[in-house]
Order: structure tokens, then sequence, then C-alpha cells
């Protein structure tokens, strides 16, 4: 009975949702990119939008300057596939850039009816030579709004200073602007505004619904962590080289040695004239004050240790970003960089980016500041990095990839500079005095984090239905963190994990991938398998062997974050059987292709059978051409029954199956089969309530359409 009732229930879907896909069909065309042979790699959302497509995109390689009309040309050749009206006018090019390898990245933003969409960006990416590789990122094809604002910016920007000073305080409010904000399943005209302040720290994001001037959404976006002086570091460790300028009388924690045209560090800074890195010292009021001393030796252990850290941390942070991204400070413009250190105001053990600077607070009995961990200050700064890339929000999947981000940086920052701390994979164990850290990210259970994408790990936070709240950490950004971490730790280190082995390549190359998928091909709401399609990219640009590509897709695969790439495709001219003749071998003509890039490996394709519930049994297929082969179930007597299943080997990828031990084909050997009833719904045959079901269980309805 549950059979047919699951026909029933197929049967209603389809012929309910087929018309309206046909009506958008018949407005904007057909999905072009879906089943392409020329897409090597393709994902959507559940509304059918592309959000990662890869492959040969191009007839011909773009012109050098004339990305931006390649790109709009294939938005305008694909309305179908975006259920996109008019390319032209509901797209604006926010960013193009080329990077060190010669590619071109052009961001576009959504607009509707000349208003930004939030969270809708595509980036469209073209290779050194024109052609148009992958395009990626979110688009809203639905959006039906009255734009006129019933509420002015002032009034907005009046209900969300009411708001927070009722829960957290006073905050200077920043211009408003008007934009279109997709929240829970809906669209809002809204004013988008932030909201400063130092004491209590907050950099309040706010959404006012310019119709009625009611919050539609807040949050605190403030992405927390947990002449040549020396001195002495947070561990009692001395620092021969701390970056200082004299200013006549005293020494001040100002280092212009990063500026353009200097060289002490080997790098050729490229900060501009006037910008520096420097640290303050504060107690309960921020900024605080900058650093200072009379004999440039920093050896004040309770205030000036901190300090020392912090500059010193900083300052190799900018020559590694530099060295090792060819990038010119957090913004890629050479900012000046401020840490300020000793900040007690809201409590103590923490750290911050607040959107202008790192903030590290006080610390309490047992524990140091965390200014002496070389990881936390290259994670803080690592927001700084995110928040001027990909800008990806402080929320559910793309708020965990944030901060999973964040903790690569502060590993692999450590791994490039092991002479200032023993590196690992603890995150801030240098904080407590027991050296027990934050987060692991080898082992993330150990801490409570998930290694395993979804709610099978015991320890990921579901976010679906879940509404972000700073009480919430806007659904578990901090804990869902742990699922990149693994990844990241696999890529870097290898290892078995879930029977998917990793070869690592170590953490200086795989920092590599992570910084250019966030730099280049991640948006605002990229979320774990975008990312993942996104680091598959990035390995690709960086090693075009596929060797880096290879272990991306496998390390991801290890936590659970599966990833459409090189695939086989079986598929059975003459059908499966289900019955077979007793006493005769049964052969299946079986054809294998390869799908998304597949390789064939030829002689691999496997059946495996089992006879009458017994232990199965495999036997390698005969070869017929490049792609079809002969599988052979032996003879078997009257009323045995085989289940069986296939396998075949892809280049890259490994072994693929058609099924499995828990769901396999079967078919029975017999003379002949008779059919006892067979029904198909379309007229009423009396059938009637009986057993447990209720009234109305099987009541017969004509769909809609």
């Amino acid at each position: 009975m549950s059979f047919f009732r699951f026909v029933m229930c197929i049967l209603l879907v389809v012929m309910a949702a087929s018309p309206a896909f046909a009506d958008e069909e018949m407005v904007y065309g057909p999905n072009l990119l879906r089943g392409n042979p020329a897409v090597s790699r393709y994902l959507e959302n559940d509304r059918g939008i592309p959000r990662y497509v890869e492959g040969q995109l191009s007839v011909q390689p773009a012109a050098k300057g004339s990305e931006i009309t390649a790109a709009m040309a294939y938005f305008e050749a694909n309305r179908g596939a975006y259920k996109m009206a008019q390319p032209a006018e509901e797209l604006t090019v926010s960013r193009v850039s080329q990077d060190d390898l010669g590619m071109t990245h052009v961001r576009l933003r959504q607009i509707y009816r000349d208003i930004p969409v939030i969270g809708a960006e595509l980036i469209v990416h073209f290779t050194p030579a024109g052609e148009l590789k992958t395009v990626n990122g979110a688009y809203h094809p639905d959006i039906n709004l009255d734009v006129t604002p019933s509420v002015d910016a002032a009034h907005a920007s009046e209900a969300a200073d009411i708001d927070l000073r009722s829960f957290f305080g006073a905050g200077t409010p920043q211009t408003p602007e008007l934009v279109v904000f997709p929240w829970e399943g809906k669209y809002f005209l809204a004013w988008r505004t932030f909201l400063i302040s130092d004491t209590p720290m907050g950099r309040w994001e706010y959404f006012i619904d310019a119709k009625t001037g009611q919050v539609i959404y807040k949050a605190n976006r403030i992405m927390n962590a947990n002449d040549i002086g020396t001195g002495y570091g947070v561990m009692g460790t001395a620092r021969d080289h701390i970056d200082t300028d004299y200013n006549g009388s005293l020494y001040q924690m100002i280092d212009k040695t990063r500026r353009a045209a200097n060289n002490p560090h080997g790098h050729n800074g490229q900060m501009p004239s006037g910008n520096d890195i420097r640290t303050n010292i504060t107690t309960t009021s921020l900024p605080g004050t900058l650093a200072t001393d009379a004999d440039n030796v920093w050896d004040v252990t309770a205030t000036q240790r901190p300090a020392v850290d912090g500059q010193v941390y900083t300052g190799l942070v900018y020559d590694w970003w530099l060295t090792q991204f060819n990038r010119n400070g957090y913004n890629g413009s050479g900012a000046s960089m401020l840490t300020v250190v000793n900040y007690s105001a809201e409590g103590d053990n923490n750290a911050y980016w607040d959107g202008s600077r790192i903030v590290i607070w006080s610390w309490s009995s047992g524990w140091r500041s965390l200014a002496g961990c070389p990881d936390v200050i290259a994670h803080e700064w690592g927001h700084a990095v995110t928040e001027n890339c990909s800008n990806l929000i402080y929320e559910k999947e793309p708020g965990a990839l944030n901060e999973s981000f964040s903790d690569m940086m502060g590993a692999a920052f450590e791994w490039a500079y092991p002479d200032y701390d023993t590196p690992d994979w603890a995150m801030g164990e240098n904080g407590r005095t027991t050296g027990v850290p934050f987060r692991s990210m080898s082992e993330p259970h150990t801490y409570s984090d998930p290694d395993y994408y979804g709610t099978t790990d015991p320890y990921w936070v579901d976010v679906v239905g879940c509404s972000p709240s700073y009480y919430n950490d806007y659904c578990g950004v901090h804990t869902n963190s742990g699922v990149g971490n693994k990844w990241f730790f696999l890529l870097s280190d290898g290892g078995t994990h879930h029977s998917v082995t990793v070869t690592g390549i170590g953490p200086a190359d795989a920092i590599k991938i992570a910084y250019r998928a966030n730099a280049e091909y991640w948006t605002s709401s990229t979320d774990y398998h975008e990312a993942a399609l996104a680091t598959i990219s990035a390995a690709n640009d960086l090693d075009p062997t596929g060797a880096w590509a290879n272990q991306v897709y496998l390390a991801w695969n290890a936590v659970g974050v599966s990833t459409p790439g090189a695939d086989l495709v079986f598929s059975y001219p003459d059908g499966i059987p289900t019955s077979l003749t007793p006493a005769v071998a049964k052969t299946i003509e079986v054809v294998i292709t390869g799908t998304l890039g597949g390789t064939l490996v030829a002689g691999s394709p496997t059946i495996y059978y089992s006879l009458n519930g017994g232990a199965y049994s495999s036997s390698a297929m005969t070869q017929l051409t490049t792609i079809r082969y002969r599988a052979t179930l032996p003879a078997a007597e009257c009323l045995d029954r085989y289940d069986f299943y296939f396998s075949a080997d892809e280049a890259t990828t490994g072994t693929h199956f058609d099924g499995d031990s828990a769901a396999a084909y079967f078919a029975m050997a017999a003379e002949n089969t008779t059919t006892i009833l067979t029904d198909n719904f379309n007229t009423d045959k009396g059938w009637t309530v009986s057993g447990d079901a209720t009234a109305g269980t099987w009541q017969r309805g004509i769909p809609a359409g």
C-alpha cells in the first residue's frame, strides 16, 4: 500500500509543478547549461538556478578589456537557466580584477529597479587566454516589490538606534542604504544601516522595513575568536626585532618599514606613504593610546608584553600576505593595521576584528593575553581579509566558513613562522596557562565541534529553520567551522577520515588554495558545497596538473561535503532483467559513459551478485567497445533469486557504483510470470479503506492542471 501512495504523490507533484516550469521556459527560454557536455561541473539551488557552472563556457576567447561584455553575453545566452529577464538591467559591475596568474574575474551585483539585492552576486572567471571557464554565485529571479519607501532614511536610523539602546547601548548610525533584503523566503524593501559603538563594542547591522519601519533583522558584525626595539612577549620569549618609531622623546609602536620603497624585511613593502602598523594599549575605552617606551626595551610584563606580540605578529602577518599571496594588506591596498591590547570594559579572554582594527581583551586568572597566540592574531586579521574579499555573511554556513577560513589563516601562519611558536593544529593554546586550546582542527570532536557535514555528526548545529541571533552564535558559526577546519587539516597533513584517504599537500599550499577561493570565487552567501567547488577551481588554477584539485576533492568528500565532479553514468540498452530462464546464464548489456569530465578506466567494470541472500561474488564484465560491456549472471534453478549491482572506476575519482548490497537490483528464475493486477489510478476501481488507515487517506483527487 505504501508503494501506491508514493506513486500517487509523485504523480501529483509532477502534474502540479510541470506547468509552472513550462511557463518559465516560454518566458525565459530553456536551461542550456543543465546536461550540456561542455559543462564539467554544475550545481543549482532548490529553485533550479545555477550556483556553480564550470567548463568550456565561451565559443571564442574574450579579448583583453572586453571581459565585461563577454560576461553579459553569457547571461544573455543563458537567460533560461537563470530565469533572468534583462541581464543588462539586472546586473551591475562591482569589481573587475586580474590576479597574479593572469586570470580576470568580473564580479556582478544584482539590482532590482536600480536597488541592490543583498547577498546576490555573480562572478565570471576568464582564463589568461580569455576563455570563460567558471560562473558562480547567487541570483534571485522572482522579486516583485514596490520600491517606493514609506519610511525615510532618517526614521530608519532612528528606529535602529532606539532598538539598539533597548538591549545593548548607544551607537553612532552610519548613512542608510535602500536595498532589497531576501529574508526567510520573502523579499523586503529595506533600509540597511550600521551602528558603531566602542563600549560595549558593537558594529550592529540593521535592516529596517522601508514600508513599516519595523526591524526585520539585526546582527553584531564584530567577528571574534575567540628604530628596532627589543623586549619580551606574552610567553616570556625574547623578541629581538620590534619595529618602532622615535618621536624625539619616546619610542612608539609605529612601524613604517612596510611602506613602499622600504626593504628592511626583504620583500619591498607596498603600504602607501602615511600608512603604518601600530599597537595601542588601553583599559576600558577604545581605541586606547599608542604604546610608548623610554628606552625601546619593552619589558614591563603586565602591560607591554601583549603589545610586543601584537606588533610583531601583525607585522609578520603583513609580510606573509605579501610574499605568499601577493596581497598588500588586508584590503589589498596597504591599509594601516591597528592592534589594541588589554581591553577590559567587556570581560576577559577574547579577541575581535571590528571592521577597522583587532582588539585583544585583558586576561583572567589561569589565562594569558591572547596577543601571545600567533594563530589568534592571524585569525582576527583573517576576518579582515574575508571582509575585503568575499565578505561572507556572518551566519549559518557562510558564517561557519568565515570562521573556518580565519582558523586556516591562523594555523598556516604558525606553520609559516615556526621559530616564533611551535606550529600545531590547536587554536589559541597559548591563551590558557594549561595549554588547552579553544578548538582543534585535526580533531574537532575533542572540543564539541563537528568534523563531518550535516546532522549525522552529533555536534553539527542544524541551520535549517534556525533564525540567526546574537544568542545562538548566528546559528553555530564557531561550531560548524569544524567541518572546514577538518577539511583544511586533511588537505594539509593528509589522513583517512570516514574511509576516504587524502594525501596532504602541506599547509603552505593548502592556504594558497583557500585564500584564492576566498579572494576570487566565494561570494557573501557561499555555503560549504559552493566553497568546495570554488576550492577545486582555485586548485586547478594554481596547479594545472590536477593533482592538488584531486586532493581538495577527496578532503571535502572525507568531511561529508559532496562535490559533483568527474563521474560515470550506467545505462542498460536492453533493460535490467527481473526474471531469468532457469538453468541458463543471463547476460546484461551495460553502457558506461563519463560525465562532468569523467573517464572510464578500461577493464574495471564489474558485476556483483548474491544467490538467495548468500555472500556476494564478483566477476569482471566482458568489454565489447570502449564504453559497452557485457555482464553475466550464472545459471540459476527455478525460483532462485539473484541480487546484483555494478561498479566501474573513473580515472581520477575512483570506483563508482550503480547500486550496492543494501539497494541491489534483483531477478528470479521462473518459467513465466503472471500479472495479478494493473492499476494506473486513472479510473476508480473501488479501493476501500481498511486496516490502520484513517478516513480520507485514500481519497481520490484531481490534481490542479
